[in-house]
């Protein structure tokens, strides 16, 4: 009786490697099995990609534009409220802006019931200190004063209950209308998180 060979063995790509390049192979395979997952999910993970996100913490919240719009900003604003009617008078926003040559940078958008003297420009009160800022408009909404954004601001704003704009009327005499700083710090994590994803190489590949 002639001898029956064994059957050819099916050797992989990987069996014929190094230790150190099969190992090297195995975490690439293991990379390329993640990703496709994380392509797969992030629809469900994320949200639709194009319905935007708002985010509420207490008094502060956090507004993302939908996630195709890769080159847009998120916001983080809280609403001013009259302390004797309850009703929004006013609003105070960190956004991002982006000049002609594409450079951003931070600012604090304030904008004030219209009836404001422009003059004399607008104070934002944090604790023991007062930041100026010159109107830059007036529309229909009110006006609008901006200041430069900075960590040492933001971190003004966590550390203070103490906060108020503060504003010159018509006749030239100061009114200090308070805002709220509850759910800042949460809101400014959240704020910071979002707009360091929308900044990330992967995420913009992936919408």
């Amino acid at each position: 009786m002639s001898e029956i060979s064994p059957p050819p063995t099916r050797t992989s790509f990987v069996d014929g490697l190094p230790p150190a390049a099969k190992n090297a192979a195995m975490w690439a395979g293991l990379f390329v099995v993640g990703a496709l997952l994380g392509w797969i999910g992030r629809g469900v993970i994320a949200g639709p990609a194009d319905v935007p996100t708002v985010q509420v913490y207490q008094d502060w919240r956090v507004i993302c534009p939908a996630r195709k719009d890769k080159d847009k900003h998120c916001t983080l604003v809280s609403d001013v409220a009259d302390p004797q009617t309850g009703q929004a008078v006013a609003s105070l926003s960190i956004v991002t802006e982006v000049d002609k040559d594409k450079k951003s940078s931070k600012v604090v958008v304030v904008n004030v019931p219209l009836g404001v003297a422009l003059e004399p420009g607008l104070g934002l009160k944090l604790g023991g200190d007062t930041k100026s800022a010159a109107y830059k408009t007036c529309v229909e909404g009110g006006c609008v004063a901006v200041l430069p954004d900075s960590d040492e601001l933001e971190k003004s704003i966590s550390d203070t209950t103490d906060t108020s704009i503060v504003v010159a009327g018509l006749d030239n005499k100061s009114v200090a209308v308070p805002f709220s700083t509850k759910g800042f710090a949460d809101a400014r994590k959240a704020y910071k998180n979002s707009e360091a994803k929308r900044a990330n190489l992967w995420w913009r590949l992936w919408i």
